[in-house]
């Protein structure tokens, strides 16, 4: 922080007013280890984690090994949705419920049932909330007013 500082005081004082813990890696109790870094490299050096100083060969087989367990795994889970006759993954339907419960307390107010527009008011929740959305079902639309 004290680098930001010496380089940018705004950027220092808007910082230091949000919570560390909602964007440094160093404040968040290991929650998101692993996921801060998008590039390449650095997925590469997950996948291979524990093949180091190993042989070439070895390094191809157990990429193979852990791709194929990649993709075995996931088969099975889709396999057993499949089998429960659920139309979506167990990870769709906790977030279809989320959004339903959320949903519960807006208030829906139909405009023009042709053109499938309503209004929706959504619930006020600990100091938000309570804004208007039109949407347009037919054009795809929805807009805050």
């Amino acid at each position: 922080m004290e680098e930001i500082k010496s380089q940018n005081v705004a950027a220092f004082e808007f910082l230091d007013k949000i919570n560390k813990e909602k964007w440094t890696a160093s404040h968040d109790g290991g929650w998101r280890t692993g996921i801060l870094t998008t590039n390449m490299s650095e997925c590469i050096n997950g996948v291979l984690k524990g093949a180091r100083r190993l042989p070439l060969t070895a390094i191809v087989e157990i990429t193979l090994a852990r791709t194929v367990n990649y993709f075995v795994t996931r088969e099975r889970s889709h396999a057993m949705v499949v089998t429960n006759g659920q139309l979506w993954t167990d990870f769709a339907y906790k977030m279809f419920n989320q959004w339903h419960q959320k949903s519960i307390d807006h208030t829906v107010t139909k405009y023009n049932h042709r053109q499938q527009s309503a209004s929706v008011v959504t619930k006020r929740q600990s100091g938000f909330g309570l804004n208007t959305h039109v949407v347009k079902i037919t054009n795809r639309e929805m807009f805050m007013r």
